[in-house]
C-alpha cells in the first residue's frame, strides 16, 4: 500500500496532518498492516482518522466507534477501536494523535461527552493515555473459553487496561 504514495518524509509529529477518512478500505488495510495485537479490522466505525506525512504517505490510522461493552452508554460515549501506526510514525505520533482527534469529536459530535479505549497490557505501556492525561479505569485479567459450534472452541487470556477521558 505505501508504495502508492512512496516513504513518508514526516521527521516530527509537526510535519504531520490528521483528518477524517471516509475510505473504509483503506482505513481496514492500514489497520490490518499495521496493528500490532488486532490486524482484522472491526466490521464498523463511526470515524475513522488518517495521518499524513507533507507528501501525503499515510502515517497512523485510527477508528472510533460504538462501546462495545454493551453496558456503556451506547449514545454519548465513543471507544477508541483501533489505533495503528505505522513503521515511519514520528515519535510521540499516538499522543498527538488523541489530542487532535479528541478536538475534533468535541467540536463535530457534541453529543459525545465520554470516551474509552482498552489498552492490551501485554504489548503496549499504556504511555499515550498518560501523556494525554486520560482517567486509568481499571486493570484486569479475564480467562475465557468460548465455543461456537461443534469442534470449535478456544480459551483467551486477555489483560486490559481500561482508560477513560471527556473530549
Amino acid at each position: 500500500m505505501l508504495t502508492l504514495f512512496g516513504t513518508p518524509d514526516a521527521l516530527t509529529v509537526r510535519d504531520l496532518t490528521i483528518s477524517q477518512c471516509r475510505d473504509r478500505a483503506l482505513v481496514n488495510e492500514l489497520i490490518a498492516d499495521w496493528h500490532s495485537r488486532l490486524p482484522n479490522p472491526l466490521p464498523g466505525f463511526k470515524v475513522a482518522f488518517l495521518v499524513c506525512a507533507p507528501n501525503l504517505a499515510p502515517v497512523a490510522v485510527a477508528t472510533w466507534g460504538r462501546p462495545i461493552a454493551r453496558m456503556e452508554d451506547q449514545e454519548t460515549t465513543l471507544e477508541l477501536t483501533r489505533q495503528a501506526h505505522g513503521p515511519t510514525a514520528p515519535r510521540n505520533t499516538g499522543t498527538w494523535m488523541l489530542g487532535k482527534m479528541r478536538r475534533w469529536i468535541r467540536e463535530n459530535m457534541p453529543e459525545i461527552v465520554r470516551l474509552i479505549s482498552y489498552q492490551d497490557a501485554d504489548y503496549h505501556q499504556g504511555t499515550i493515555y498518560k501523556a494525554d492525561n486520560w482517567k486509568f479505569v481499571y486493570d484486569q485479567c479475564q480467562s475465557a473459553t468460548w465455543h461456537t459450534r461443534p469442534g470449535r472452541a478456544g480459551t483467551e487470556v486477555a489483560h486490559k487496561i481500561k482508560w477513560e477521558r471527556q473530549p
